[in-house]
C-alpha cells in the first residue's frame, strides 16, 4: 500500500469523524460513520504492516541472492531457476501459487527443503512433474551428488 494512499485514507477517516461531529450537533448520532473511520485507519495500518514485511521479506532474499555461492551451489541453484521455480515460486508461471507451498524463490529456501529436493528429483524422479521442464540426468545427478556434500 504506497504511503499516499494511506494518507488518503487517513484524510478520509478524519473526514468522516468531523461530518459525526457536525451531525452530534444537529442532534444525529450516526454511530456508523466513526466505526466506517476507525475501520479504514485500522485498515490502513494492517496494510503498511503487511507491506513493510513484504518488503523486508524481499530485502533479505535479494541479500541472501547478492552472497556469492560456491560453485556446486550455484549450479544446483542453475538448476533450480531453469527447471523448479515455474511451478515453485512466489511467481510462479505455471501455477497460480507455489506447488504445494513449497517456494524456491532462495538459496536458503533450497537448502531448506534439499531432503524434499533430493528424495522428489533424484529417488523418486517424480519432479519436475512429467519432466514439464526437461530435467537431464546430468543435472539429477548434479543435486544428488551436492545433496551428498552439503552438511546434514
Amino acid at each position: 500500500m504506497a504511503r499516499w494512499s494511506v494518507l488518503a485514507v487517513w484524510i478520509l477517516a478524519a473526514a468522516l469523524v468531523l461530518w459525526f461531529g457536525l451531525r452530534w450537533r444537529r442532534g444525529r448520532r450516526t454511530w456508523g460513520l466513526p466505526v466506517i473511520a476507525g475501520m479504514l485507519v485500522l485498515f490502513s495500518l494492517v496494510g503498511l504492516a503487511l507491506a513493510t514485511r513484504v518488503a523486508t521479506e524481499a530485502q533479505r532474499k535479494q541479500q541472501a541472492m547478492a552472497r556469492p555461492l560456491p560453485p556446486q551451489s550455484q549450479a544446483v541453484w542453475s538448476i533450480v531457476v531453469q527447471r523448479c521455480q515455474a511451478c515453485h515460486s512466489d511467481h510462479a508461471t505455471v501455477m497460480p501459487w507455489a506447488a504445494f507451498g513449497l517456494s524456491l524463490d532462495s538459496m536458503d529456501d533450497v537448502e531448506g527443503n534439499a531432503g524434499v529436493i533430493y528424495r522428489q528429483v533424484v529417488e523418486l524422479q517424480a519432479m519436475p512433474m512429467g519432466n514439464t521442464t526437461k530435467m537431464s540426468a546430468e543435472e539429477r545427478a548434479t543435486i544428488a551428488r551436492w545433496y551428498a556434500t552439503r552438511a546434514h
